[in-house]
């Protein structure tokens, strides 16, 4: 059976989606791009743990704590946070909001040959 009647078809697709709970936007310096939305999810996603554990401590303490946090970073090409600005908060317990967002500031993301990156990201921190 013979295929070299064939064509191919070539389709233009929209760049990949954004991972849950991510958004992003560039603020590019120079010719390199940003940082992909994946690397930013993967890296947050290994992180997770111990900002949930930050989350898990004070939610012995009072067990009613829930909600969205939404805030926003400027990741560096040398893959440090340089600043980390919250955005929105539905967690009723400021400290908490802010002993979170100083751990999340500690990631590190790896350097990388790309300009200056600004995100905006979430977590919906949930009791059991």
């Amino acid at each position: 059976m013979a295929l070299s009647g064939r064509e191919t078809t070539r389709v233009a697709a929209p760049s990949s989606g954004m991972a849950a709970g991510a958004e992003e936007s560039n603020d590019v310096a120079g010719d390199y791009s940003g940082r992909s939305s994946e690397s930013v999810r993967r890296v947050m996603d290994a992180n997770k743990g111990s900002i949930f554990s930050v989350y898990n401590r004070a939610l012995r303490a009072d067990g009613s704590l829930a909600g969205k946090v939404l805030f926003n970073m400027v990741i560096e090409p040398s893959g440090a946070i340089s600043s980390i600005s919250l955005v929105s908060s539905e967690l009723a317990d400021q400290a908490l909001v802010q002993k979170i967002l100083a751990r999340i500031k500690m990631i590190n993301f790896g350097a990388e040959p790309v300009g200056q990156t600004k995100v905006n990201y979430s977590f919906d921190f949930l009791p059991y």
